[in-house]
């Protein structure tokens, strides 16, 4: 006899052998039992989860003629499972989906069963038929014979006109539990008498993803490489990294060290690695860190053991490992539509490793277009003014990096018409950057009090530039208080604040707003970057602050403190955040006290009927001068 593959030897003939699906089979059982038949059931879902093996057995359970159907030994169960029952008519639509046939299939239902109770109709892939193929069966499908039976299965029901599955008896199959798919992949292998690792059964029922057909021939391929079944055979046949060598790579990336990093990814791809499968086995594995980080409950993770938690949770925080997973869920999100997966990946290791954050870079001048003759003497011209431009940009730049201004660059400037208090001359040996947490005062030897522009006096007057001081501890009491949940609620809500600056009421808080991003949440307190200084202490000065805390609370739906930082400060923020962790010397939750506000005193003056007018039509828009 020849082979037949270990899905087909070990196709369930019995409902007792079924993996899963107890919802269908105990209605299906109940049903025959009390001799509650429909004309018409539609089996739904995924691929390889008993669709097509529960129609068998319920057309077996139908004509049976022994005791408990299906019994799996009267002449008729034995001819269906050999596949030789005249009343047992297998269809697939995919290559029978026309009108001739469903017409050839009505003609063919008048006639009586020959050996069983019923005729029976599996019909597969039934949305591979044809609109008009639905039709003709309609009027059969409503009103059949009382022998006739159809049973219609198929992995994508939303393809099946309403009007037929109206008509139907409709059973949605789920995925086939892990823990049932290795009970049944054990079954198969000590009938077989293979020696098997029970982690190996794990790891083949996680690859087949609630199919038992695709962990049947996963197994079966892993047999046909080595005759034992052991977790480092299914990693070598399906391109797997094992979980120590999962837990050593995220620790790699935790450490920022690019070098190791791409030295191990380019050893992965050498050994045949599947980067879409290690991209979703690191999220699995930072999804285990999350859970256990918050439960400290070992029983309900999905991959890791005790000894893997503790190799890995100890190094990586919650939000660096919520961080690496948005990274690796975007990277995944482009490999459907790339010809190389692996550029994606190393992409978004780069990224997840990346320290450069704040860097200064020397800014690219316009230059002029050249014009280049198809001369071989004008090229060679051309060659020569560009080797001189160049020549002249290194010398430039050499003088600007020794604090000299060059004479001709100033010449070559076009005039500008200079407007008051628009332009400010500052000396040339004064920085170009100031950290944003310091107060600085533009004071100069010698101030010019005007420069004349076009014969135009023109008056430069200075302002000093004063940022909100936020207390730290603020911070970090916010900080020590936050949670992701929290945060993620708000993200989502954040949004919104954009469209309140269309209402002139609202207009005002909204534009403060709306530009800054909550990097950090916790019950009553939020975290907002900017990423410029003025939207910063626009939002931190008490003047404004009250006002803006009622308009977070209308978008929001509940009350918040909130404290206002830099983008390029934050990550400094961040990171003593970290290392205050890390050293154990965080400080205990506090009330949320924002020492920087004050008390705003509501003096305001009682207005004439003209200015009430003006509030109600223009809003918080409008200001009042003596």
């Amino acid at each position: 006899m020849s082979y037949k593959a270990l899905y087909r030897s070990y196709r369930p003939q019995t409902f007792e052998e079924v993996a899963g699906q107890e919802h269908i089979v105990t209605t299906l059982k109940n049903a025959i039992k009390e001799n509650r038949i429909g004309h018409a059931y539609l089996f739904a879902g995924p691929r390889g989860t008993g669709k097509t093996t529960i129609a068998k057995l319920l057309a077996k359970a139908l004509n049976c003629t022994g005791e408990n159907p299906p019994c799996d030994n009267c002449p008729n169960c034995k001819a269906i499972t050999a596949g030789e029952h005249p009343d047992v008519i297998e269809i697939d639509a995919a290559s029978n989906n026309g009108v001739d046939e469903v017409r050839d299939l009505i003609d063919k239902v008048k006639y009586a069963p020959i050996n069983g109770k019923y005729k029976v109709y599996i019909i597969d892939e039934v949305h591979m038929m044809s609109p008009g193929a639905f039709n003709a069966l309609l009027k059969t499908l409503e009103e059949p014979p009382a022998h006739i039976v159809f049973i219609l299965a198929t992995t994508e029901p939303h393809k099946i006109l309403p009007t037929i599955i109206s008509r139907c008896q409709r059973f949605d199959f789920k995925k086939v539990d892990d823990h049932d798919i290795v009970e049944r992949l054990e079954f198969v292998l000590k009938s077989e008498q293979k020696k098997y690792d029970l982690k190996a059964l794990e790891l083949v029922a996680k690859l087949a993803d609630g199919g038992m057909r695709d962990a049947l021939s996963i197994l079966e391929q892993c047999l046909a490489f080595n005759n034992e079944l052991t977790v480092a055979n299914v990693n070598e046949v399906y391109g797997l990294l094992s979980m120590d060598n999962k837990i050593k790579f995220i620790k790699q990336l935790l450490s920022k060290d690019i070098k190791g990093v791409l030295e191990s990814l380019e050893n992965m791809l050498s050994g045949s690695i599947d980067i879409k499968r290690l991209t979703f086995d690191l999220i699995d594995v930072l999804k285990d860190i999350i859970i256990y980080k918050n439960t400290q409950d070992i029983s309900i993770l999905f991959v890791l053991t005790k000894q893997d938690v503790d190799n890995l949770a100890p190094y990586i925080l919650v939000e660096e490992a919520f961080e690496i997973i948005d990274i690796l869920i975007d990277a995944s999100s482009h490999y459907s539509q790339s010809v190389n997966a692996n550029t994606y990946f190393e992409l978004a290791m780069l990224k997840i490793c990346n320290k450069v954050k704040d860097e200064n870079k020397i800014n690219v001048e316009n230059t002029p277009v050249l014009q280049v003759d198809h001369t071989s003497k004008a090229t060679s011209v051309v060659e020569n003014d560009i080797q001189e431009n160049i020549s002249a940009d290194v010398q430039n730049n050499n003088q600007q990096e020794a604090g000299i201004d060059n004479q001709n660059n100033v010449q070559q400037q076009p005039i500008i018409d200079i407007q008051e208090d628009e332009y400010y001359n500052e000396p040339i040996n004064e920085p170009d950057y100031y950290p944003e947490d310091l107060t600085y005062s533009e004071e100069v030897n010698n101030p010019i009090e005007s420069i004349e522009v076009e014969n135009k006096p023109v008056k430069t007057e200075k302002k000093e530039i004063v940022n909100v001081e936020v207390s730290f501890d603020d911070i970090l009491n916010i900080l020590v208080q936050a949670k992701r949940t929290v945060l993620n609620e708000i993200k989502e809500k954040w949004s919104v604040i954009a469209r309140y600056r269309f209402n002139l009421n609202t207009a005002k808080f909204a534009s403060m707003l709306c530009d800054g991003t909550p990097v950090a949440a916790c019950e009553g307190g939020i975290i907002i970057a900017f990423e410029h200084q003025p939207n910063v202490n626009e939002v931190n000065e008490t003047r404004n602050y009250h006002q803006l805390k009622k308009f977070l609370t209308e978008v929001l739906g509940e009350s918040y403190d909130f404290i206002a930082v830099k983008s390029s400060n934050w990550t400094e923020l961040r990171n003593t955040y970290i290392k205050m962790m890390r050293s154990g010397t965080l400080p205990k939750p506090q009330p949320i006290v924002l020492h920087h506000i004050g008390d705003v005193e509501d003096n305001q003056p009682e207005l004439n009927d003209a200015q009430a007018l003006a509030v109600e039509l223009f809003g918080d828009l409008v200001e009042f001068e003596e």
